[in-house]
């Protein structure tokens, strides 16, 4: 530490080795000072003033202000190791003892202003066991704790597609892992935002991992949680604990459950398709905007907001349990004035889940007592209104036991919790009056003090005759008594001088330092009085731990059932019908995003039939922004609304639950792995071969557009084939290879997007017509964007000639350059030079419109036909 050992420098390197890799706050009285690299990166990270002392590089932040700068480091990416002051400075005593109180990660936060409260805040683990990997993810400011395993050869896309879904802050990370499998190594790479921890091998044992969980959930086995011994999905899990209870200093006692899932449970949603289908973010920037969730999210609280979003990346496959959830929203839709009255009720409930870890962590002020007070007294009146409706049991089934526990919270609280409460412990009005009558009596006595300080204050003005004499107090000197400059010469010789100001002079007296003695014995006393009923008041919520988080999840699935009910009676959704056959059926169906993005109204509505026996595969052609795309995307985002649900865009749907959605739609390089756009896409296709089955949905844009046409054409048919005859999934594949339309199965059908054409311009329908498309009218798109007209000239002077003669690129006609013609300003010298009159004629027909055609413009243009071929 620079040529500088002080002991407090000695104290700071101590601290700082123990930290490891995390940044070091180092509490020096009113700051937290970082030293050497530490405040080299944060100065530079933060903006801050970078000095130097004694040779040492430093800067510093106020200590009160610690938490924006916290919360900046965090995202950021950044560990924070906060190491305080715990014991006071005292003469002769030596230097103040420091220690490590807290380490601080972006996936262990528990403190609201460093969460979004919307989003889980996921801290996951990865490790080897076998042939399997373990995984596990928690969010400790929930409470929300799963784990499972999948095989090793599955580690690729499970994994990709669980980052997708969790979105984690933080990993825990097996370090041969990421030394020895490129695999593993390249997914977290390529990762932003994610802290990842290395840890070494030996972290990862089963019997240690068992051993932790057994002790957090007070079991002597694990299998009421689906865990049998041995478990590697046991190892990862346990990990998180230690973790967790190491970076906190404290036993998580709000995690009183663990859930161990399969990937089979849920609808399959693999990493592309969760990124193509635009489901919690956009492609563009990352944001919420044009996408699924930005349509269906009416939450209104924080609770519902998080499950909206788990449920649209965790799909159901179980009929029961989707009509369950349809029925409550069915029920909502169709009593507004109970929904609307519901959701008022639900906009003043707080943060439950992330209240209750508070209260598990000791981290809970009494505004949060009080806030879950409130949220209790909206939850009653929620209760209320659902027995009016008798629908109480439907919605909000806790039992007579758990409203018990319920009123008692809410008693202790309402007996308890001052109207008005302090945040900090050490300023009192924490307790309301009426709890504690020994609280009520120093609160009384303190009261009185200041009655006998005003009696002391007017004998002394009546001794010495000084009528302005006033008792004032400041933190520095305590209670004193005040003599402006023109009344000195009357001070008496009981008084004692303590300070002298240019107006005034500032006295005490042994009297006076009696009261104040008083006085300040009575307000600590208070003040740890208070402290003390609080903390037993919050121990005793947090006995009912378990009863506030499954209060909680009744909450957050209410304010879904609610949300969902609002944006199909907003946007006009249907319910739809959900059953266990081979077949989607959706009438008049329409892009949920593209919808609520368009003026009422406008948005062009189509049909959907698919069935397993004779109409698997329906092939979609036509041009450019006919709007295949949406078709197909529209199809997917229905059937998976479908099987969270909610209600669909569309006039009526029976949708046959699938196990497994794929959308393969467009594809970008990716550099960074070293993979051109053709072998992403081959990638993503390749995984739709190998993992799907007849259950599954199958969306597919343009395969094979990355490479050469024939080799393109080659694959797009192949894989057509293998998706009819081995597959048998349902499937919507769009292509510009009209030479698909002319592969031959009893499963397929034709379809394309209609266009109309108009006086040599073409208008998009949006429809889908059945039959195939006869051209992909790719100029006329060319035209609308823009393209110079010389290039739209000579591009349908190729096209033409290659269609007409079936010509080679040696066969097609060279352009004639501009500066060896005569008045080349205009195309018509080139038009002349390449095509015959009868050629010009012919091309003149195709575009003429013959139902807008007069007699006589029909006359005139026969008449000039007839000159031209007579030249």
């Amino acid at each position: 530490m620079g040529n500088i050992a002080t002991p407090m420098m000695k104290q700071y390197k101590k601290a700082k080795q123990k930290c490891g890799d995390a940044i070091l706050f180092f509490r020096l009285g009113d700051f937290y000072e970082m030293f050497q690299q530490d405040a080299k990166e944060v100065s530079s990270l933060l903006n801050l003033t970078l000095t130097k002392r004694n040779g040492i590089p430093m800067c510093g932040i106020p200590y009160h202000a610690a938490q924006s700068y916290i919360g900046r480091l965090l995202k950021l990416g950044k560990k924070i190791a906060i190491c305080e002051q715990v014991s006071s400075a005292k003469l002769g005593k030596g230097i103040v003892e420091r220690e490590i109180t807290e380490v601080i990660t972006p996936g262990t936060v528990y403190d609201e202003s460093f969460l979004d409260k919307s989003w889980n805040n996921y801290l996951i683990a990865l490790g080897r066991v076998r042939d399997s990997l373990s995984f596990s993810y928690i969010d400790s400011s929930t409470g929300e704790f799963f784990a499972t395993s999948f095989k090793w050869n599955e580690r690729s896309e499970k994994l990709k597609e669980e980052l997708e879904r969790l979105k984690p802050r933080e990993a825990l990370v097996q370090e041969s892992l990421l030394e020895e499998d490129r695999v593993i190594s390249s997914i977290f790479n390529q990762q932003q935002g994610i802290l990842l921890n290395r840890f070494a091998d030996w972290h990862f044992n089963i019997e240690n991992s068992e051993k932790i969980l057994k002790r957090q959930f007070g079991v002597s086995n694990l299998k009421g949680f689906g865990f049998d011994s041995g478990d590697p999905a046991i190892i990862t899990a346990g990990l998180l604990l230690e973790y967790l209870e190491e970076t906190s200093g404290n036993f998580l006692t709000h995690i009183k459950d663990i859930k161990k899932y399969s990937f089979s449970e849920f609808l399959g949603l693999d990493y592309s398709t969760q990124r193509n289908l635009e489901l919690l973010k956009n492609l563009h920037d990352g944001g919420s905007n044009y996408t699924l969730l930005e349509v269906l999210d009416y939450t209104s609280t924080s609770m519902g907001a998080r499950k909206l979003k788990s449920w649209l990346v965790h799909p159901l496959k179980d009929k029961k349990q989707i009509r369950e959830r349809q029925n409550r929203v069915k029920f909502l839709y169709r009593n507004q004035i109970l929904l609307s009255s519901i959701r008022e009720r639900l906009k003043s409930i707080l943060d439950i889940q992330r209240l209750t870890a508070r209260v598990a962590m000791d981290r809970a002020h009494a505004k949060d007592l009080l806030g879950l007070k409130y949220s209790l007294n909206n939850l009653n009146s929620i209760q209320e209104l659902l027995q009016e409706w008798k629908q109480e049991e439907f919605f909000l089934p806790l039992g007579n036991e758990k409203k018990r526990g319920i009123l008692d919270i809410q008693n202790l609280l309402e007996c308890g919790i001052h109207e008005d409460p302090s945040i900090q412990l050490n300023e009192g009005r924490l307790i309301k009056k009426g709890y504690s009558p020994w609280l009520d009596n120093l609160k009384k006595l303190k009261a009185n003090s200041q009655a006998v300080l005003n009696d002391y204050l007017n004998s002394e003005k009546e001794n010495t005759g000084i009528g302005s004499l006033k008792i004032k107090y400041n933190k520095i000197i305590g209670y004193y008594l005040e003599v402006t400059k023109p009344n000195v010469h009357l001070v008496p010789e009981h008084f004692i001088r303590r300070q002298s100001l240019v107006s005034s002079e500032r006295y005490t007296t042994e009297k006076l330092i009696e009261l104040e003695t008083e006085l300040n014995n009575t307000s600590e006393q208070i003040i740890e009085l208070e402290k003390k009923l609080f903390l037993e008041i919050r121990d005793r919520v947090k006995e009912k731990l378990s009863l506030l988080l499954e209060i909680a999840d009744f909450i957050s699935r209410l304010d879904c059932y609610c949300s969902f009910a609002v944006s199909a009676t907003i946007r006009g959704y249907s319910c739809p019908v959900i059953n266990n056959t081979d077949k989607i059926i959706i009438e008049e169906g329409r892009h949920p995003v593209v919808e609520a993005h368009l003026p009422p109204g406008e948005f062009i509505p189509n049909n959907v039939e698919l069935d397993g026996k004779n109409k698997t595969f329906l092939l979609i052609t036509g041009p450019n922004m006919a709007g295949k795309s949406t078709y197909l995307r529209q199809t997917a985002l229905l059937v998976l609304m479908a099987q969270i649900g909610s209600f669909v865009p569309a006039g009526k749907a029976s949708i046959g639950i699938v196990d497994k959605i794929f959308c393969r739609v467009g594809a970008t390089d990716n550099l960074a792995k070293g993979e051109s756009t053709f072998l992403v896409e081959m990638n993503e296709t390749a995984n739709i071969l190998r993992s799907a089955t007849e259950k599954s949905l199958i969306i597919m844009d343009e395969v094979g557009r990355g490479t050469g046409t024939n080799d393109g054409l080659s694959i797009a048919w192949a894989v057509s084939e293998y998706i009819l005859n081995t597959l048998r999934a349902k499937t919507l594949f769009a292509t510009h290879y009209h030479e698909l339309t002319h592969l031959n199965h009893h499963q397929k059908r034709n379809l394309s997007m209609g266009v109309k054409e108009k006086e040599g311009e073409i208008v998009f329908l949006k429809k889908v017509c059945k039959g195939a498309s006869s051209n992909s009218y790719g100029i006329h798109v060319a035209k609308l964007a823009g393209l110079p007209e010389e290039v739209l000239f000579r591009a349908q002077q190729i096209l033409e000639t290659m269609a007409n003669s079936s010509k080679t690129e040696e066969q097609i006609p060279k352009p004639v350059l501009a500066d060896t013609i005569d008045g080349a300003e205009t195309p018509h010298p080139i038009q002349a030079e390449l095509f015959s009159p009868f050629e010009l004629i012919e091309r003149e027909l195709q575009s003429i419109d013959v139902n807008n055609l007069t007699p006589l413009q029909a006359l005139n243009m026969l008449a000039r036909w007839k000159k031209e071929v007579e030249r």
